[in-house]
């Protein structure tokens, strides 16, 4: 039986947008009755990895790198020595492209190979803050699925998912970014 931690390793504002995404993986992780366990930056503590053969990281890209917060989280994990740990990633990203998620990959990938755990793989999204909100849904439902069957298989895997197209990219962009403006206009007109 896997022991996974799913670890949030993204800054605090990015974390409603990642909850969807982690809930998806969680159930999917969950068929198996598998021990999972879910964390954020936070209330991580280093010491506990040893209790984990398996971790996934889950974060959004900040400008096309690694969230500061992920880095600290490797920073506080420098010292372990599991050589037998698993590590995932799951990486989203704002823009259409799951491409711009390479960057952060690599980084991880590095870090894996640099203090000796297994990097095994990642799913990378794109159109992450409204991907959800449209009919392409089932995609990252399947690719999420496929991914949670990697990981419980300890396989390697290499999956992105974005939108169909970028004019349904920007079809969506442009109603989600109209909304959240008046949104924010509401509550101007609030405080004042």
């Amino acid at each position: 039986m896997n022991k996974i931690l799913i670890l949030y390793s993204g800054l605090k504002e990015s974390q409603m947008f990642m909850n969807p995404y982690i809930d998806y993986l969680r159930s999917y992780l969950d068929v198996d009755h598998q021990y999972i366990d879910i964390r954020d930056s936070q209330s991580f503590d280093p010491r506990s990895l040893f209790e984990y053969n398996q971790l996934i990281l889950v974060f959004m890209t900040t400008m096309n790198s690694v969230p500061s917060t992920t880095l600290e989280i490797f920073d506080k994990l420098e010292s372990i020595d599991q050589p037998q740990l698993e590590v995932y990633a799951m990486i989203a990203c704002d823009e259409y492209e799951p491409e711009k998620c390479s960057l952060s990959q690599r980084i991880v990938q590095n870090w894996c190979h640099r203090q000796k755990f297994q990097y095994k793989g990642c799913l990378c999204i794109g159109s992450a803050l409204f991907i959800l909100q449209t009919y392409c849904k089932f995609l990252v439902a399947n690719n999420i699925k496929k991914f949670s069957n990697v990981i419980h298989e300890n396989q390697e895997a290499t999956l992105q998912v974005s939108l169909l197209n970028e004019r349904t990219f920007m079809k969506h962009a442009n109603k989600y970014w109209k909304k959240e403006i008046k949104n924010y206009e509401k509550k101007l007109k609030k405080e004042s």
